[in-house]
């Protein structure tokens, strides 16, 4: 179990959604919060609504797509508050198209977040926590991660490789006080799509099969695998259910989200274009 009272935890892509919610939960758990993400006025706002409620926080603003851009923001984090005890991945982009419509500058988007981010702060934190043999990561994916779905490639491909990383460093990290934990919410009710210019065309109506989750209820998933040191955390369970019967049935696992409506085919499909 890791305690987070007191604990440093860094949460990345934290100025709003998911990520604004699980800074103000470990907060309430009393730990001392850095979070960041590009918008220095949103992070403002955020940590002072941490400060009023009692809780400890301070904000690194930066644009988290380049490895210098992360490794400079860790360091500063680190250099106020002393090594990192918890580190939340949470930064993502992409939008959702066909891959032959989806521009250079799109799938790079796509495929540096939540890659890039994750990558480095994991280098950046990991020598502190193999020293004080303990230490917690958390890695944020989507269903994406777990069964590819149509028209978002370069996303689905990102998503995959968090899974991917997660898995990796279970195993690497066994016997050194370190834990990480994947964690795979359904849809979320945030303003991802609109942030992220998505043409909800594109996007396979996962609503109709999953419940839209808010915020907080990812976030208060996250704090329990901290906790209780839970390696993977996929909900809510119709989504945990879908994501087993892919792992063993592919194909039968796809027919049922075809029958469901959720793998249509879409104006980029060749029967669909004039």
């Amino acid at each position: 179990m890791t305690q987070l009272a007191g604990a440093v935890v860094v949460v990345t892509g934290a100025s709003e959604g998911i990520g604004r919610a699980i800074a103000l939960e470990i907060a309430r758990q009393g730990a001392i919060v850095v979070v960041m993400a590009r918008s220095q006025d949103k992070l403002a706002m955020l940590v002072d609504e941490i400060k009023r409620m009692g809780g400890q926080a301070d904000f690194v603003a930066a644009d988290l797509g380049t490895p210098p851009a992360v490794r400079a923001a860790m360091a500063e984090a680190v250099r106020r508050h002393g090594p990192v005890d918890v580190l939340v991945n949470n930064v993502g982009a992409g939008t959702f198209k066909p891959l032959h419509l989806t521009s250079d500058a799109e799938c790079d988007l796509a495929l540096a977040l939540p890659m890039v981010p994750a990558v480095v702060a994991c280098q950046a934190v990991l020598p502190g926590m193999l020293h004080k043999k303990r230490g917690h990561i958390v890695n944020l994916t989507s269903p994406a991660g777990l069964m590819p779905m149509p028209y978002m490639a370069p996303y689905t491909a990102a998503r995959h490789a968090m899974v991917a990383l997660s898995r990796g460093l279970t195993g690497e990290l066994e016997g050194t006080g370190i834990q990480v934990s994947l964690v795979c919410p359904s849809q979320v009710d945030t303003t991802y799509f609109l942030n992220n210019g998505a043409d909800m065309r594109w996007y396979p109506p996962i609503s109709k099969v999953f419940p839209v989750l808010t915020p907080e209820r990812v976030a208060k998933e996250v704090v329990a695998a901290i906790r209780h040191d839970k390696r993977e955390v996929v909900f809510p369970w119709q989504l945990r259910w879908a994501m087993r019967l892919y792992s063993v049935a592919p194909a039968s696992s796809q027919v049922f989200m075809k029958a469901c409506g959720l793998w249509h085919r879409g104006l980029g499909h060749p029967s669909g274009m004039s």
